[in-house]
């Protein structure tokens, strides 16, 4: 058997500075002159930007591909061990970014907080409003993204339809070019 990669870089949170008590509600600005042991706003800035830094960098030093595990013989117990320590990983990268812990799953490390949300949604509709939407291609992998957010967080999806805002951007930006869409699945690609 080969050698165990070390997995266990992050010990605890204590090497992340603490957010605000509510991270959606910008600090208010100071007024008066701070003393010598309050840390100036840019050394608070310069601070957060290092722990995500650190954050990442230990999610990059152990990254190993499904492949790369199976080709260093590793046993599922290693294989679990070092996904629980990703997870850790990620939970320490939203953290550091101001994520709430109640808007972190325990389980993956990902971010289930409305921004992240309104992130994923944004991206798929982007990619809808440039390249524009072929069933065969994307439905699938919309329908993955939107099943996962309606088992996490159903709230978010309520009225919400990714499809039609990606379908309705998609049109307003080829109608504003002088030529037609090129994609084959548009409606308008028949036009030319």
């Amino acid at each position: 058997m080969t050698a165990r990669r070390q997995v266990d870089v992050l010990f605890d949170l204590s090497d992340y500075p603490k957010g605000p008590p509510t991270p959606s509600v910008a600090a208010p600005t100071r007024a008066r002159k701070l003393s010598a042991q309050e840390p100036a706003p840019a050394d608070t800035d310069r601070a957060r930007r290092r722990a995500v830094h650190t954050a990442v960098s230990r999610i990059r030093r152990i990254a190993m591909s499904p492949r790369e595990q199976r080709n260093a013989g590793w046993t599922p117990e290693q294989i679990v061990d070092y996904r629980t320590s990703m997870a850790d990983f990620r939970i320490a990268l939203c953290f550091a970014q101001g994520a709430e812990l109640d808007d972190i799953d325990p389980a993956s490390g990902y971010s289930m907080s409305r921004a992240s949300y309104d992130a994923t949604r944004h991206s798929w509709i982007s990619i809808m409003k440039f390249h524009g939407f072929n069933p065969d291609y994307n439905q699938a992998p919309l329908n993955k993204a939107i099943a996962y957010w309606a088992e996490r967080r159903p709230q978010f999806l309520v009225g919400d339809d990714w499809l039609a805002a990606g379908l309705a951007s998609h049109r307003a930006y080829w109608q504003t070019l002088d030529h037609p869409c090129t994609c084959p699945t548009c409606n308008n690609a028949d036009a030319s």
